[in-house]
């Protein structure tokens, strides 16, 4: 029979040298299944390992002796003068570090000394740490150089935060579902950008995301996303990293963005129960699952979370790669879908808008192009309702907006409440006038006096939103055509309404009134 190929054989191998010794024949047994090829190579590696064991314990023993694993607070790594150890695990040791040329601290990230003795490990470690290097989205942490300590052990050197691993905060129990969406989603922004850029994490878990005191996530372990996918075992990979690596990962087979996505939708179950979703103690427990079973793992949630949150799971969480998200923009759509829907359940932002702003009609389906300072504005205003996230909602909000009504109509279902909802559109009501055209001046007599009416920023947008819905996008020019040729406000008001049909003029002119009265 033809054999399965090294990356099944390998991948089978690894697993099993996870598996106690007593329990490996059975775990091998089962993975292989009436495989008989795959069996035989599996078990002929497992037997040259048990063999070679002692050889490798000698070599290991060796190069510890050589390249030291616990550096102390004021030994120096290049310009970097270590301050203390702040993060330790399977694939390398983190320490705070004081950059004296730029005055500033940074992280300092060593490969283990078992991944530094091979040339190959060490090549692609630093490969993908340069590839991450060029990375730049603020919820991606940033990697500032890579290098060698004078024993040759490489390191990467990375942005200092202050805050916690999402694992320390997940240990405190679950998070409120909006505060869990929201991680979710900038911990997905910041994929997408490194999927932009043809680089998979492959390792995304809750030890691997920082959230900073601002409440900002940061994607970490760019740098060595690669290197984990070469040999499982002898990079130190835990049970809790196979966890929430996706089935075709654990198959050995080649993985693109669908396994971040998979990985994603791990994550944030746990943000949203406080529990793991494959918590196996065994690796023979969590292959099993994720193989076979990772479709019911999430079905006892269907009856807690809201709909459109569950399909959001459902779907990332599927071991059918066609099934799945096609891509990280398309679960974050979805996701920010999810988020305004839960919102929607209790309130109707129409019916807010309606009584408070100007509704417009829709007479194109064009994306408006958008001043990023202005919606950069318009997040600051939301900032204290929806923290980091905020500029983001906006952004994305903008791009399925040709106008502000509509832009504040899709932004008031992210906001927590009905009073949160009314004091964000009467903020964005007093600010209207930065968000609008500035208008035109009048024009110059001969006598120095000016000709036409001059209009406050908050005047033009009033009567532009009014206009607006009568004679669509062109109501700007026109106001501002008629602008220079009214002697007063009332003047302008008339010549405006000779523009209109004869049965919409007294229309427009009273809801004109109704507005020179409130001002």
């Amino acid at each position: 029979m033809k054999l399965p190929g090294m990356e099944k054989i390998q991948s089978c191998f690894e697993a099993a040298l996870a598996v106690p010794e007593p329990g490996r024949e059975d775990f091998l047994a089962k993975f292989c299944g009436d495989d008989s090829g795959l069996y035989r190579e599996v078990k002929s590696l497992l037997e040259a390992d048990a063999q070679s064991k002692a050889w490798d314990s000698q070599t290991v023993t060796k190069i510890s002796d050589a390249i030291p694993r616990e550096l102390q607070a004021g030994n120096t790594v290049g310009p970097y003068v270590i301050v203390e150890l702040i993060g330790e695990g399977g694939m390398g040791v983190i320490y705070k570090a004081y950059d004296s040329r730029l005055d500033r601290h940074v992280a300092l990230k060593f490969l283990p000394v078992s991944m530094s003795a091979d040339p190959e490990i060490r090549q692609r470690f630093m490969t993908e740490a340069r590839a991450a290097s060029q990375l730049d989205h603020p919820n991606i942490c940033v990697i500032h150089d890579v290098g060698e300590n004078p024993d040759g052990q490489p390191y990467i050197t990375m942005s200092c935060y202050d805050g916690e691993t999402l694992y320390k905060r997940i240990r405190r129990g679950p998070l409120v579902t909006l505060d869990a969406i929201d991680i979710a989603l900038q911990v997905g922004e910041g994929l997408a950008s490194a999927h932009a850029h043809d680089i998979v994490h492959r390792d995304v878990k809750p030890a691997n995301i920082m959230i900073t005191s601002e409440g900002r996530a940061k994607v970490l372990d760019f740098g060595i996303a690669k290197v984990t996918d070469s040999n499982l075992t002898q990079t130190g990979m835990s049970i809790g990293t196979l966890a929430y690596m996706s089935p075709e990962q654990l198959r050995g087979e080649t993985v693109d963005c669908r396994s971040d996505i998979w990985a994603l939708g791990v994550v944030l179950y746990e943000l949203l129960t406080g529990n793991k979703a494959f918590p196996g103690a065994a690796l023979a427990d969590i292959l099993e699952t994720v193989l076979h079973q990772s479709e019911t793992v999430i079905e006892p949630l269907q009856s807690q979370l809201p709909s459109a949150l569950y399909q959001v799971l459902r779907q990332a969480i599927a071991g059918d790669l066609q099934l799945r998200f096609k891509d990280m923009n398309a679960m974050l759509d979805a996701l920010y879908d999810a988020r305004a829907s839960i919102n929607n359940d209790d309130h109707n932002p129409q019916a807010v808008l309606s009584s408070q702003l100007q509704q417009t009609r829709v007479y194109s389906s064009k994306s408006h192009q958008w001043d990023e300072k202005i919606l950069q504005q318009i997040a600051d205003i939301l900032v204290p309702d929806l923290g980091p996230i905020a500029l983001t909602l906006v952004q994305r909000s903008s791009k399925k907006a040709s106008d502000l009504d509509q832009l504040s109509e899709l932004l008031v279902n992210f906001l927590p409440d009905q009073a949160n909802r009314g004091k964000f559109i009467k903020k964005l009501e007093r600010q209207t006038g930065e968000f609008t055209s500035p208008p035109v001046p009048g024009i110059l007599n001969t006598d120095g006096s000016l000709q036409g009416v001059e209009l406050s920023p908050l005047q033009l947008a009033n009567i532009e939103a009014t206009m607006l819905p009568f004679i669509g996008p062109i109501a700007q020019t026109i106001i501002k055509r008629e602008q220079v040729k009214a002697n007063n406000l009332p003047d302008l008001h008339n010549q405006l309404a000779q523009h209109l049909e004869t049965d919409e003029k007294k229309q427009f002119l009273d809801e004109l009134k109704g507005l020179l009265d409130t001002e």
